[in-house]
């Protein structure tokens, strides 16, 4: 069943307050510097500045595949432990991590850390995006998903591990081409990796991958929605809302905010240090205010 697409604004930190637990978790969120930013991932990028005016989209999923190639190539001149050679998804995430353009674009199950990355080098509004998980998890139960649970003989509803297992083994079959036509599907799998690093640990993070890379992310998305056109809501008015109903929540954040959000953060601990490994975290940790702003003088 598709659903809602809502935006809403931010005018200040406390309308935050305003949504309960049970709202925030049903989401995944992303963070962007730029309310007019698309959601695309980093290889729909890279191909898009490279060949702005390609013509032959099959090319896309043949240039990931070389870039696998000569990652897993190369792998063993960096580090001595090696995801398993078919394990194409678990491959994509080490890339992610180190810098690689991937079809894999990054979430985090935190709201708040979500907020910090979209305001933290932001030159205009920015935005934080909150995809319903749920909508995505419903969608593993189709055919090629479903068999196999219920070979297990268990029978009732799939728990969230068992969603993302079988999120992970679709997304291999759709990076190896078995049993999947690119041309027909366009669905978003929610991808746990089966290995942590402290990055991804710190910062709640998981990611989001498109099946068919041969068309942009957001066209993907478009097919969850009812309609493109996004509803536009005072933020209060959220709570009035079923969370079935919302498949995809847009949050801007308005430039005046960032100084007093930044305060907020960091009195919950969340800043660059903490969400940013050994000294890379320290360094941009000091990048605040030492001084205030307000008129009081407090």
């Amino acid at each position: 069943m598709k659903q809602l697409y809502i935006e809403c604004r931010l005018n200040q930190w406390s309308d935050i307050f305003t949504l309960n637990q049970r709202f925030l978790d049903q989401f995944v969120f992303r963070g962007q510097a730029n309310e007019n930013w698309p959601l695309s991932t980093s290889l729909e990028r890279l191909i898009n500045s490279l060949f702005p005016n390609l013509v032959d989209k099959a090319m896309i999923p043949h240039h990931e595949k070389e870039m696998l190639k000569e990652f897993k190539w190369k792998y063993p001149l960096y580090s001595q432990n090696s995801p398993d050679s078919t394990n194409n998804i678990e491959w994509l995430t080490i890339m992610q991590h180190y810098g690689a353009a991937t079809r894999l674009l990054d979430f985090s199950k935190s709201l708040f850390v979500a907020i910090r990355m979209a305001i933290a080098n932001n030159e205009s509004n920015s935005a934080v995006w909150a995809i319903n998980k749920n909508i995505l998890t419903y969608s593993i139960s189709d055919s090629f998903l479903r068999e196999k649970y219920e070979k297990t003989g268990k029978g009732g509803g799939m728990s969230i591990d068992k969603v993302y297992q079988l999120s992970n083994e679709k997304a291999n079959c759709v990076i190896t081409d078995k049993s999947f036509d690119r041309e027909l599907e366009k669905e978003l799998l929610l991808i746990n990796p089966e290995q942590c690093n402290e990055r991804l640990s710190i910062q709640q993070g998981l990611f989001v991958m498109p099946t068919n890379i041969m068309v942009p992310f957001s066209h993907s998305l478009t097919s969850y929605l009812s309609s493109p056109t996004p509803t536009k809501l005072h933020f209060d008015d959220l709570s009035g809302y079923n969370i079935r109903e919302i498949a995809l929540l847009k949050i801007t954040i308005a430039k005046e905010l960032n100084y007093s959000v930044l305060n907020y953060l960091r009195q919950m601990n969340i800043t660059p240090e903490t969400l940013f490994p050994g000294l890379e975290g320290l360094g941009k940790s000091l990048n605040y205010p030492r001084i205030s702003f307000n008129r009081d003088g407090d």
